[in-house]
């Protein structure tokens, strides 16, 4: 049996297609068709439907895959990460965070990392989509809220506390609102993904919020900048609007009322054998919210 064709196979199916893996083999397509043909004949059983729309694998191209991938990985990595492993950690990492979050708070970590491991590239992806995450080549992703992703392993970092703001100079004129049904007589801004504000009162008791929107977003820094603007009222992470707060350019509105925070993971492709390059940043972040956590629970 050839064993190259069973690493192309593998190929093809983390592409997708027999074009994207033809492209980064730097093959023609026909001949990788071609080369998964001949290992269907040795083997015995069609591994993949072929289709013009949409590439998917028999039963048993399924089960080979599932054996297969797996080992290929591992070798690929204990190849790729010999060197690096006996002299320095290097090579590089693909990440994906969303925008605002990186730019208030991950970047400056990211950047003190590049410092430690000058070897260590970062291919910096920022979206606020949930972007497909084994086609696109992600080592790690950061996530807000829930994390529902098959054969990644998520780890908790932090919960972002929110704030319920606005100007000044907005509720010079419109007042202080006294309870959170009075929100409807303001101004909302809010984002396209979490149209839906939650409280807790002081009692433990919840509350959920839907108002019509003056302003959607979908970045948070915009929003905070027409919070700012007196353009409206906005509920928004604290690594956002904290120093806005702090200085007097926002204000706290129903501070009895505490918006639900949400939590901050990492995710990353879960295997028994980690790169070396992988391995450090998990534990470099990890180390990161330790740190913060520490500095917020002495203030």
């Amino acid at each position: 049996m050839d064993f190259h064709n069973l690493y192309l196979f593998v190929k093809v199916v983390d592409r997708g297609s027999y074009i994207a893996a033809a492209k980064e083999l730097n093959m023609p397509s026909s001949t990788l068709s071609r080369r998964i043909q001949q290992l269907e004949e040795q083997l015995g059983y069609q591994l993949l439907y072929r289709s013009s729309r949409q590439l998917s694998m028999t039963e048993a191209g399924a089960l080979f895959y599932r054996r297969c991938q797996p080992l290929y990985e591992e070798l690929s990595d204990a190849t790729q990460g010999l060197e690096g492993e006996l002299t320095s950690p290097q090579g590089n990492l693909k990440i994906t965070a969303p925008v605002s979050l990186a730019n208030e708070l991950l970047n400056a970590w990211f950047f003190e990392f590049m410092e430690r491991y000058p070897k260590i590239n970062i291919d910096l992806l920022l979206s606020n989509s949930n972007i497909a995450l084994k086609e696109e080549g992600i080592d790690i992703a950061f996530r807000i809220g829930e994390i529902h992703i098959a054969d990644w392993v998520s780890r908790f970092l932090f919960t972002s506390r929110f704030s319920l703001c606005a100007s000044p100079c907005l509720i010079e004129r419109l007042d202080h609102p006294t309870t959170i049904s009075e929100l409807n007589n303001y101004p909302l801004i809010l984002s396209r993904r979490s149209p839906i504000w939650r409280f807790t009162d002081r009692h433990g008791n919840a509350f959920n919020f839907t108002g019509e929107a003056r302003l959607i977003f979908d970045e948070l820094q915009g929003a905070a900048e027409a919070v700012e603007a007196g353009i409206g009222v906005a509920c928004l992470p604290d690594y956002i609007v904290g120093e806005a707060l702090t200085t007097g350019r926002l204000i706290t509105l129903l501070p009895e009322y505490e918006p639900t925070g949400r939590e901050v993971n990492m995710v990353y492709p879960h295997r028994q054998y980690l790169p070396t390059k992988v391995r450090l940043f998990i534990d470099f972040i990890l180390a990161k919210t330790e740190e913060e956590r520490k500095v917020m629970a002495a203030t």
